[in-house]
């Protein structure tokens, strides 16, 4: 019974993170796909460690499932690892057009800033 909900867990999952055109925004993406993991990871502490072979088949298409759902949460982190180079290489830029005598100059004459 536990390595159906389990099989149940993992099969939403995969369509969380398959869904090309998803209607809900990154955060609740993410906090989705927390509760999912979450839920996911109390019912798989709670297994034993033994399965029948009838649990078998279910058991090698969830781990199928596993290697499709990691590299979509692969694509998922790169993208926002992506967003946040770009958002702080954004604001580097803005600062510098602002402020353009902070930083050193790339002629090497000197400013004095006094005057």
């Amino acid at each position: 019974m536990g390595l159906q909900k389990i099989y149940d867990l993992t099969v939403e999952l995969e369509q969380l993170v398959t869904d090309e055109k998803q209607s809900m925004s990154r955060d609740e993406l993410i906090a989705k796909l927390r509760q999912l993991l979450d839920a996911r990871g109390r019912l798989t502490a709670e297994l034993s460690g033994t399965c029948s072979e009838a649990e078998r088949p279910m058991g090698e298409r969830i781990a199928e499932m596993n290697r499709t759902i990691n590299k979509q949460l692969h694509l998922i982190k790169q993208e926002i690892t992506n967003d946040m180079n770009h958002f702080r290489h954004r604001k580097r830029s803005i600062n510098r057009y602002r402020n353009p005598y902070t930083g050193p100059t790339k002629d090497g004459m000197f400013l004095d800033k006094r005057e």
